[in-house]
């Protein structure tokens, strides 16, 4: 349950792209496979309107 509270937060902040991947390997590496999970996929579709995500933001593998 802990991953998954972490990984909603972090995704609010990737959504707009400003995570910096490349400086947190690990920690990308940990949320691309929270992101595959069954349970973890609809919180990909939900949309701010008139706030486009950024381009990576619902792909699994990024």
């Amino acid at each position: 349950m802990a991953d998954f509270a972490a990984a909603a937060h972090l995704s609010v902040i990737d959504y707009f792209g400003d995570v910096p991947w490349n400086d947190f390997t690990g920690v990308k590496t940990w949320y691309m496979k929270l992101k595959s999970r069954p349970a973890f996929r609809p919180l990909l579709a939900d949309r701010w309107p008139g706030l486009a995500p950024a381009p990576h933001y619902d792909d699994l593998d990024f």
